[in-house]
This record gives structure tokens, sequence and C-alpha cells, in this order.
């Protein structure tokens, strides 16, 4: 998947869906980067496009890893999805 839209690509990797994200802004870095602890090859900021080659240059990179970053999602996401519930809880409590 690529996207460019926080909440979409949020939703790619909480099914476990690799994905490369435009991002025009610090979120999208840091999403990647709580989750891969990195977001190189993750992430292009939108001021680094500066034509088709740069996005299939990074795409290339990024396909040739998607099932890297399928395993390491399948393997983090499980945990997320619980603190997320587990917050959900806290606030109910409140």
């Amino acid at each position: 998947f690529i996207g460019a839209r926080t909440h979409a690509t949020i939703a790619a990797y909480s099914t476990c869906v690799p994905t490369l994200v435009i991002g025009y802004s610090v979120k999208s870095k840091g999403i990647a980067k709580d989750i891969f602890g990195t977001y190189d090859g993750l992430v292009i900021p939108v001021e680094e496009i500066d034509g088709a080659e740069r996005l299939i240059e990074a795409y290339n990179d990024f396909a040739a890893n998607k099932e890297d970053y399928r395993k390491q999602l399948c393997d983090v996401m499980p945990d997320y999805i619980e603190r997320a519930k587990s917050s959900i809880k806290e606030l109910f409590k409140i």
C-alpha cells in the first residue's frame, strides 16, 4: 500500500499491510519510527519528491523488503492493539 493520509496508513499498519508513506507531516515519520525503529525506506517526505523517478526508486526499495515489513507488523501489532484497547478501558473508568 502507498498512502499519504495518516488514518489510511494507520489502518494499513494495523492490518499488517506493508505501507510506503508519502509523508507530509512529522507524524508519518514518528509513527513509522515507533513501529519499525526507523522511517528510512518507509516514509518519503513529500519535500523529497521531485519527480516520478524518486517515487519509483522508493517503491522498488520498499517492495524488495515488503515481506520483512509485513512480518514486523504482524509481530508488533497485536501488542499495539491490546494497548489501545487497554487505554480505552481506562478512559471509561474515569
